[in-house]
């Protein structure tokens, strides 16, 4: 919000669009953070040494990956006239905010994990039956291991024949834009708002009283039909 101010933006539509649109990847950055470290404390180690690691390991990665989705918002820079002025505030508020949210996830997330965080604890197969909520997350990591598992075991198929992989993706991707033509191509999308317009036009030399009947006529044979 201090970066939009000092460019002279407003708080409106396109500035709450952009803030909205980059609400999940705001929760996203501290997210990541903060399981990293809690990966660290399931190793044993302590707080400190688990945020230090933690947050040290992922600061490049986060970094790369917050500046690769602001620069898809960069061509919105170079548009004209009234998309310019409409797009370009959303961008920036998208920009501002992964910015700020970086920032944040690399102080403010670490220095809270300090306080609220703590040790580790290894579960005792008894407690874990008697706990629901850890029999949960017991149950929920399996398959997602097992999902990750499968994962990995395609990946290395695709990664041992990258050539035939390439192919097919890139074929897949052109394909796509055979689609092009059944999309059409307009500045904003059409919208039904659920509205009439009725123009009318007495004759030339028609009486306002004479009007006023006539209106009425109009709006009854209307009120018929809806």
């Amino acid at each position: 919000i201090l970066c939009l101010s000092a460019l002279g933006e407003t708080i409106n539509i396109m500035t709450l669009g952009g803030l909205a649109l980059a609400v999940g990847i705001l929760v996203d950055d501290a997210t990541v953070t903060i399981e990293n470290i809690n990966w660290h404390l399931e190793k044993g180690k302590d707080v400190e040494t688990a945020i230090l690691d933690g947050a040290q390991q992922i600061a490049l990665p986060a970094l790369v990956s917050t500046l690769c989705i602001c620069i898809v918002f960069i061509p919105m820079f170079f548009l004209g006239g009234i998309a310019k002025y409409l797009f370009v505030p959303m961008a920036e508020a998208v920009v501002f905010a992964m910015l700020a949210s970086y920032v944040l996830s690399r102080t403010l997330i670490p220095t809270l994990s300090k306080y609220w965080l703590r040790m580790h604890v290894a579960l005792h197969d008894e407690n874990r039956r008697r706990n629901i909520f850890a029999r949960f997350q017991h149950g929920f990591e399996q398959r997602f291991t097992a999902l990750r598992a499968r994962y990995h075991d395609l990946l290395g198929s695709a990664l041992k024949i990258p050539v035939v992989f390439s192919v097919i993706f890139m074929a897949v991707g052109s394909a796509s834009y055979a689609l092009t033509p059944f999309l059409g191509e307009d500045f904003f999308p059409s919208v039904d708002a659920g509205q009439i317009k009725l123009h009318l036009r007495a004759r030339s030399g028609t009486r306002i009283e004479d009007t006023a009947p006539l209106c009425d006529a109009i709006e009854a044979q209307i009120k018929k039909v809806i």
